[in-house]
Protein backbone atom coordinates (compact mmCIF):
# COMPACT_ATOMS: atom_id res chain seq x y z
CA UNK A 1 0.00 0.00 0.00
CA UNK A 2 1.42 3.19 -1.13
CA UNK A 3 2.47 5.91 1.92
CA UNK A 4 0.37 8.85 1.41
CA UNK A 5 2.88 12.15 2.78
CA UNK A 6 1.35 14.88 4.31
CA UNK A 7 1.82 18.51 2.89
CA UNK A 8 3.22 20.66 5.87
CA UNK A 9 0.44 23.09 6.85
CA UNK A 10 -0.01 26.92 6.20
CA UNK A 11 1.52 28.04 9.67
CA UNK A 12 0.03 31.63 8.87
CA UNK A 13 -2.47 31.20 12.24
CA UNK A 14 0.81 30.74 14.65
CA UNK A 15 3.04 33.34 13.09
CA UNK A 16 -0.42 35.33 14.36
CA UNK A 17 -0.74 33.53 17.43
CA UNK A 18 3.31 34.03 18.47
CA UNK A 19 3.09 37.61 17.23
CA UNK A 20 0.16 38.56 19.70
CA UNK A 21 1.58 36.62 22.91
CA UNK A 22 4.90 38.50 22.46
CA UNK A 23 2.74 41.80 22.68
CA UNK A 24 1.54 40.08 26.35
CA UNK A 25 4.84 39.69 27.28
CA UNK A 26 6.48 42.86 26.06
CA UNK A 27 8.34 43.87 29.57
CA UNK A 28 10.62 41.28 28.60
CA UNK A 29 11.48 43.00 25.17
CA UNK A 30 14.13 45.98 24.94
CA UNK A 31 14.86 47.79 21.70
CA UNK A 32 17.99 47.36 19.95
CA UNK A 33 19.51 47.36 16.50
CA UNK A 34 21.84 44.10 16.97
CA UNK A 35 23.06 41.58 14.42
CA UNK A 36 23.05 38.19 15.11
CA UNK A 37 18.86 39.04 15.74
CA UNK A 38 17.82 36.50 18.81
CA UNK A 39 15.91 33.52 17.72
CA UNK A 40 14.70 32.14 20.36
CA UNK A 41 12.84 33.30 23.67
CA UNK A 42 14.86 31.36 26.41
CA UNK A 43 17.16 34.60 27.39
CA UNK A 44 15.63 38.16 28.84
CA UNK A 45 15.13 40.76 28.22
CA UNK A 46 14.99 39.66 24.81
CA UNK A 47 16.62 42.52 22.72
CA UNK A 48 15.77 43.07 19.62
CA UNK A 49 14.41 45.65 16.44
CA UNK A 50 11.95 45.17 14.47
CA UNK A 51 13.49 43.02 11.54
CA UNK A 52 14.65 40.79 14.62
CA UNK A 53 10.97 40.58 15.43
CA UNK A 54 9.11 39.60 12.31
CA UNK A 55 12.26 36.89 12.04
CA UNK A 56 11.51 35.91 15.29
CA UNK A 57 7.62 35.24 15.56
CA UNK A 58 8.51 33.41 11.80
CA UNK A 59 11.19 31.18 13.26
CA UNK A 60 8.53 30.72 16.28
CA UNK A 61 5.85 29.21 14.21
CA UNK A 62 8.21 27.03 12.14
CA UNK A 63 7.86 29.02 8.62
CA UNK A 64 10.99 29.24 6.60
CA UNK A 65 13.17 32.40 7.55
CA UNK A 66 11.27 35.75 6.04
CA UNK A 67 14.99 36.63 4.97
CA UNK A 68 15.68 34.28 2.29
CA UNK A 69 17.17 30.67 2.00
CA UNK A 70 20.83 32.30 2.54
CA UNK A 71 20.72 33.33 5.94
CA UNK A 72 18.29 30.25 7.37
CA UNK A 73 17.97 31.87 10.36
CA UNK A 74 21.81 33.25 11.01
CA UNK A 75 20.44 36.29 12.60
CA UNK A 76 21.87 38.21 9.84
CA UNK A 77 19.02 39.63 8.07
CA UNK A 78 17.65 42.89 7.73
CA UNK A 79 14.29 45.36 6.30
CA UNK A 80 16.26 44.72 3.02
CA UNK A 81 16.38 41.19 2.85
CA UNK A 82 12.38 40.87 3.81
CA UNK A 83 12.00 43.88 0.94
CA UNK A 84 13.91 41.64 -1.06
CA UNK A 85 12.61 38.08 -0.11
CA UNK A 86 9.24 39.08 0.13
CA UNK A 87 6.46 38.81 -2.53
CA UNK A 88 4.94 42.52 -2.95
CA UNK A 89 1.21 42.58 -2.63
CA UNK A 90 -1.12 45.10 -2.51
CA UNK A 91 -3.40 46.30 0.81
CA UNK A 92 -5.77 44.46 -0.09
CA UNK A 93 -4.21 41.02 -0.78
CA UNK A 94 -2.51 41.65 2.67
CA UNK A 95 -3.62 38.79 5.36
CA UNK A 96 -2.63 38.33 8.90
CA UNK A 97 1.18 37.08 9.00
CA UNK A 98 2.24 39.52 6.18
CA UNK A 99 4.42 42.61 6.59
CA UNK A 100 4.37 46.00 5.74
CA UNK A 101 7.65 47.52 5.24
CA UNK A 102 7.64 51.70 5.47
CA UNK A 103 10.69 54.09 3.95
CA UNK A 104 12.26 54.16 0.37
CA UNK A 105 15.32 51.97 -0.67
CA UNK A 106 15.99 49.26 1.74
CA UNK A 107 13.17 50.59 3.86
CA UNK A 108 13.04 52.23 7.36
CA UNK A 109 10.90 50.13 9.34
CA UNK A 110 8.82 46.46 9.24
CA UNK A 111 5.82 45.26 11.34
CA UNK A 112 3.77 42.33 11.14
CA UNK A 113 0.28 42.21 10.40
CA UNK A 114 -2.40 40.32 12.89
CA UNK A 115 -5.46 41.51 10.94
CA UNK A 116 -5.99 42.53 7.40
CA UNK A 117 -8.37 45.10 5.86
CA UNK A 118 -8.66 48.91 4.89
CA UNK A 119 -6.86 49.68 8.00
CA UNK A 120 -4.60 46.66 9.29
CA UNK A 121 -3.95 46.16 12.36
CA UNK A 122 0.18 45.94 12.60
CA UNK A 123 2.62 44.80 15.56
CA UNK A 124 5.42 46.90 15.94
CA UNK A 125 9.08 46.22 17.67
CA UNK A 126 10.21 50.25 17.10
CA UNK A 127 11.16 51.51 20.24
CA UNK A 128 11.13 50.27 23.77
CA UNK A 129 8.12 49.59 25.30
CA UNK A 130 7.30 47.40 22.42
CA UNK A 131 5.92 45.42 20.84
CA UNK A 132 2.28 47.09 20.46
CA UNK A 133 0.09 47.11 18.35
CA UNK A 134 -0.54 49.98 15.31
CA UNK A 135 -2.94 51.02 12.77
CA UNK A 136 -1.22 51.36 9.76
CA UNK A 137 -3.05 54.80 9.14
CA UNK A 138 -1.75 55.87 12.78
CA UNK A 139 2.11 54.45 11.97
CA UNK A 140 1.92 57.74 9.18
CA UNK A 141 4.71 57.04 7.31
CA UNK A 142 5.41 56.80 3.86
CA UNK A 143 5.93 54.50 1.21
CA UNK A 144 4.67 51.46 2.34
CA UNK A 145 5.05 48.44 0.76
CA UNK A 146 3.36 45.09 1.51
CA UNK A 147 4.71 41.67 1.43
CA UNK A 148 3.78 38.38 1.81
CA UNK A 149 6.18 35.40 2.29
CA UNK A 150 6.12 31.11 2.01
CA UNK A 151 4.26 30.45 5.22
CA UNK A 152 4.30 26.69 4.88
CA UNK A 153 6.19 24.50 7.99
CA UNK A 154 9.46 23.49 7.45
CA UNK A 155 10.39 22.56 10.59
CA UNK A 156 8.43 21.95 14.32
CA UNK A 157 7.14 25.02 15.77
CA UNK A 158 8.10 25.86 19.36
CA UNK A 159 4.90 25.56 21.05
CA UNK A 160 3.27 28.80 22.52
CA UNK A 161 3.56 28.66 26.69
CA UNK A 162 0.86 28.19 28.48
CA UNK A 163 -1.27 31.09 29.52
CA UNK A 164 -1.96 31.32 33.47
Amino acid sequence: MPVIKKANPDVRPQIVEWTKYLVSIKNHFLYEQIRPMPLTIDKWPIKTDCSGFATLVYRLAGAPDPNGPKYHYNGRGYTGTLLANGKKITREQARPGDMIVYGPGTGWHVAVIVEAGANPLTVSMGQNGDPSYVHVNEDGRTPQTYLTFNTIQSWPATPLPRRA
